[in-house]
């Protein structure tokens, strides 16, 4: 049996994997971290870091194109309607180890368990997913956070002596900085402090002629919003 957390660095797939530590043992969990290429700055190296106090194996998966290089493939930005960046940028991706992993190491899709830290409350149809689950892709699926609040997970994890993300300093979620649902205000608190990424991502949008958000407003406009302009 193996136990493979999907690791994000943020809160709940932190405690996600101390729960999994907790009920299996530790010798058969394995964190997998999915870089988009859009994460925060420092967000690798948060995993890392977690995973080394964990004494956990990571797996470190990219995929064939990042964020910035599937959008100039595209020439199209993501979309709530139109998420290529989570199917593209992390499920396909983490399928297709999934399957090489249990053929290297003669596993069925039985005896492994996948575990995400996602919670009921995050959203309404999170909130109808339960503790259990199956994906006839990728098999079991174990949801350990499901019925956990916020302020219960970023609790667990300073209790537990594990440094949480920068990010929650400004936002709620540790997720992509270009994430098509995070709000005006997160997006500009992160470029104000990485002037860099903002450029990258205004030169993306000059080439592509669309706004990368798909939204009316361009990565720029939301700068000029703020307190700097």
């Amino acid at each position: 049996m193996k136990v493979i957390v999907n690791f994000s660095g943020g809160k709940d797939s932190t405690v996600a994997s101390l729960e999994a530590i907790k009920h299996y043992p530790k010798e058969d969990v394995i964190l997998c971290y999915q870089d988009t290429g859009a994460e925060y700055k420092g967000t690798r190296e948060h995993v890392i870091q977690i995973a080394n106090t964990l004494e956990l194996p990571l797996t470190i998966l990219e995929p064939k194109r990042d964020w910035f290089e599937q959008v100039r493939h595209d020439a199209f930005p993501f979309t709530p309607a139109i998420r290529k960046c989570t199917w593209k940028l992390k499920v396909e991706i983490y399928r297709k180890w999934l399957t090489n992993f249990r053929r290297e190491n003669g596993l069925g899709r039985e005896e492994i368990i996948n575990v995400f830290g996602i919670r009921g409350e995050e959203s309404i149809s999170r909130a109808k997913l339960t503790e259990w689950g199956y994906d006839p892709h990728v098999g079991k699926i174990w949801r350990p956070c499901i019925y956990m609040r916020g302020q219960e997970v970023k609790d667990r994890v300073i209790n537990e002596g594990l440094p949480l993300h920068y990010c929650y300093q400004f936002s709620t979620r540790c997720n992509c900085w270009l994430c098509i649902f995070a709000k005006k205000s997160v997006i500009r608190s992160y470029i104000e402090a990485n002037p860099h990424e903002w450029e990258k991502a205004c030169l993306l949008e000059d080439e592509i002629k669309k706004p990368l958000l798909g939204v009316h407003d361009k990565i720029n406009d939301i700068m000029k919003q703020g307190r700097l302009f």
